[in-house]
């Protein structure tokens, strides 16, 4: 059994008092933290699926017991208003005083936005009160009446079964009735209490969307060491991580999907797959950290991915597999700053070093490694092959929180890498 490894969430004083445990046991470890805080009345929202298919929702029901107020199970990808309204109404009208997220990043956000919103709109509250928060030309919703909004009032636990790794940011997404992608929260409050890493609950994931989650967070280290403030001075710190992340991030998929591929699995098969799961979500905090930390954003392909995401109904991760080898070919093709090319040439490395390939640029070393996942790598692929889609989809991207502001594309580019991963 791998060794639990409790550690502050992110070296920063925000995140002073919120810890993660790796290598945990959920069933355990939720149990003894509500017991450490004295608090009764929780609300659970867990994945539907991992309730029908496994047996773990149910024994965590009956452990907390009189504890549980109320249980959500469903959450619509990337966050529907219409998921985190519910959840932000029962809060209020329960007097919830911990969720528990048990899912993947559109749990883990939607409860985030939700325990945001209870504390700062009224009971009974409205889809049109909460877009009337967002800042339309920044994309954020960070302020009420011209103030920061108010800290949630209860706790949050939660416990990732994806590696899109939402659960170690601040700052939260959610999709509006007319399917664009809006984001809540300011950086330093706003993140779980508590988030628990539980390879063994994690193994019960989709093959397809642990991976797929798994290459987001792939993304992450690719567009954060892309981005010439990685660069700048007071910044070494930035590169040290992605690149612990990126290497984390290639060897556990790697690991896990050879685990998976085996037709008998042996107690040693099923050890190296817990272990490629616990690789793998030790870096996922790496891949974050340059951004929770430092502050460097990320760039095109996760601004694209995301209305890909909320236009065409493409699910976490697989946006990624699709866009951020276009992405690069893009800046490769078009932006002559130093930092691209010295920044692309240390990717490549990475995946040259770790799988032992001799490809000869960052774009089709990920491309090779998606493929390699069986994961899918164009447009075609997700039936995204109109015309009024790609449109839109480039359209929304402009006011994208990581595409507005000092972005590296204007919108005829952004339709350029678009038709460049059609198929």
């Amino acid at each position: 059994m791998l060794p639990k490894d409790r550690v502050q969430q992110l070296d920063v004083d925000s995140r002073k008092g919120c810890d993660a445990i790796f290598n945990a046991n959920f069933l355990e470890d939720i149990p003894e933290a509500l017991l450490q805080w004295g608090y009764s009345r929780v609300l659970l929202v867990a994945s539907k699926s991992l309730a029908s298919n496994t047996d773990r929702i149910s024994a965590l029901q009956s452990t907390l017991n009189s504890k549980l107020v109320h249980t959500k199970l469903g959450v619509g990808s990337h966050s529907p208003y219409a998921d985190v309204r519910d959840i932000a109404i029962h809060i209020q009208q329960l007097q919830i005083d911990c969720v528990v997220s048990i899912g993947s990043c559109s749990y883990s956000d939607a409860s985030k936005i939700a325990c945001l919103l209870a504390a700062n709109l009224e009971p009974g509250f409205g889809l049109g009160d909460m877009e009337a928060l967002v800042d339309k030309h920044r994309g954020i919703a960070d302020h009420k009446d011209g103030r920061p909004l108010e800290p949630r009032k209860c706790r949050l636990i939660t416990v990732p079964t994806s590696l899109s790794a939402s659960e170690w940011n601040a700052i939260s997404s959610a999709v509006n009735s007319q399917g664009k992608k809006q984001h809540y929260g300011h950086w330093d409050q706003g993140q779980p209490d508590l988030i628990l890493l539980d390879p063994e609950l994690a193994s019960t994931s989709p093959e397809r969307l642990w991976l797929s989650s798994g290459v987001r967070c792939v993304d992450h280290c690719v567009e954060i060491l892309c981005n010439p403030k990685s660069g700048e001075k007071g910044y070494e710190g930035v590169q040290v991580h992605a690149e612990k992340g990126l290497r984390c991030m290639i060897t556990g998929l790697t690991e896990y999907k050879h685990a998976k591929n085996k037709k008998e699995a042996s107690q040693e098969d099923n050890e190296s797959l817990l272990k490629g799961i616990s690789e793998c979500q030790y870096g996922s905090r790496e891949a974050l950290t340059g951004l929770l930390v430092w502050r460097v954003p990320m760039g095109p392909s996760h601004a694209i991915g995301h209305q890909l995401g909320s236009v065409a109904h493409v699910m976490h991760g697989i946006t990624s597999c699709i866009m951020l080898a276009p992405v690069l070919r893009w800046q490769a093709a078009h932006l002559s700053q130093p930092h691209y090319k010295k920044a692309q040439a240390g990717i490549l490395d990475i995946f040259n070093e770790t799988l032992g390939w001799q490809e000869t640029s960052a774009a089709d070393a990920i491309e090779r490694f998606v493929m390699a996942l069986d994961l899918p790598t164009t447009l075609q692929e997700v039936n995204v092959t109109s015309d009024e889609q790609v449109r839109e989809i480039a359209e929304k991207t402009m006011t994208d929180v990581w595409g507005g502001g000092n972005r590296q594309m204007e919108f005829d580019d952004v339709m350029e890498v678009l038709k460049s991963a059609q198929g």
